[in-house]
């Protein structure tokens, strides 16, 4: 994934892991603690599914995931506070959900408003892409990441957040009219998102690296070309 984004070659085979969900689903039930707040077990049991399902793809992920500290997921009540579960005071309450890793904690953390986890489709990938960016990837491949996205997005806040939405497409399909006019970095960025754009390519290669690469097919003839060109038969 990080070669499409260094300018490198991307190859194209392979298939999907045939234990790649019993790895995702053995390092949520290892490492990924939900707490309810008193919110119904039944959504507690879905956010931990959906985890799963987005980690499923690429075994790298879950290892250096299960490296990394663990993660703790907050079902914040209907109405309630994430500053009063802890999270600092310049978090924006009005918030669906946020991320947030400090050093200083024992796990990094994701808050999740319990009445918009069924009705926001995009909720829990968008965060969890937030905890693979910082916990998963390595201070140089961040800074590859913002070197590609710096010169549109400026703010690393807002490169942040171009990382998680070309991660919601690729893990949840097209957005709808509402979100596409969402404020702010949001709606810009699903408006502007593109299967041809180079960092569609890095964030499909992150999460599936058996796809197809993103972007406009070959001529089905284009390996006859090739074969002719380098004097194959």
């Amino acid at each position: 994934a990080f070669a499409v984004l260094a300018g490198g070659d991307a190859f194209e085979g392979g298939s999907a892991p045939a234990d790649g969900r019993e790895r995702a689903a053995a390092f949520v039930a290892a490492r990924v603690r939900v707490e309810r707040h008193r919110a119904p077990r039944e959504l507690a049991v879905r956010v931990r599914e959906r985890i799963a399902t987005q980690l499923a793809g690429n075994p790298t992920l879950v290892a250096r995931l299960s490296c990394a500290p663990p993660l703790m997921v907050d079902l914040v009540p209907e109405g309630g506070s994430f500053v009063a579960l802890g999270f600092p005071a310049q978090v924006l309450e009005r918030a669906s959900g946020l991320f947030w890793g400090d050093k200083s904690w024992p796990a990094a953390r994701i808050a999740l408003r319990r009445e918009r986890v069924d009705t926001e489709q995009l909720l829990v990938e968008h965060e969890v892409a937030h905890a693979v960016f910082a916990l998963a990837f390595t201070k140089a491949e961040q800074e590859a990441a913002y070197a590609h996205l710096r010169p549109v997005f400026g703010a690393r806040a807002a490169m942040d957040e171009a990382f998680a939405i070309y991660s919601e497409r690729e893990l949840c399909g097209s957005w709808d009219a509402l979100e596409r006019a969402a404020p702010g970095v949001y709606g810009f960025t699903r408006r502007q998102w593109q299967e041809d754009h180079a960092f569609t390519r890095f964030v499909r290669k992150l999460w599936f690296p058996f796809k197809p690469l993103a972007g406009p097919r070959p001529a089905i003839d284009s390996h006859r070309r090739w074969n002719k060109f380098s004097g194959s038969r």
